[in-house]
């Protein structure tokens, strides 16, 4: 019987905000949505670890809100897509930096709505390093 080594798991937002927030300096991200005054973006990032992909290895699913919200307090969808699919290319152009492994677009940036206003959603699925 073979021994897997001990992990922790990694949690990602902490090495994608850094660079995000000096890609797109117009934008706040965070981990939890801070409801800025309008007009404002902001990308909420949230690292959801999954399975082992090898021993030394995890999949991570990152779910991406992205909102842009103008002066009346509604969500501008067009401007929200645009900007989610340039954060996701970022992201996927960093996807074999450490910790990170690989990177691939599951899916979107997709329509959504929460209580107030539209926004764009996606998925990116990572592959991180635990070792």
């Amino acid at each position: 019987m073979s021994a897997r080594p001990s992990v922790t798991p990694v949690r990602v937002e902490h090495y994608l905000l850094p660079f995000l927030c000096e890609a797109f300096p117009e934008v706040t991200f965070s981990t939890i949505r801070s409801r800025k005054e309008a007009p404002s973006t902001e990308c909420v990032l949230v690292g959801e670890p999954q399975g082992m992909a090898s021993p030394i290895t995890q999949y991570v699913r990152l779910r991406m809100s992205v909102y842009a919200t103008r002066a009346d307090m509604s969500g501008d969808f067009q401007t929200a897509q645009d900007l989610a699919a340039r954060i996701a290319h970022e992201i996927l152009a960093h996807g074999t930096n450490a910790p990170f492994v690989d990177a691939e677009l599951d899916s979107g940036p997709i329509r959504m709505a929460d209580d107030t206003q539209i926004f764009a959603y996606g998925i990116i699925l990572l592959t991180v390093s635990v070792a």
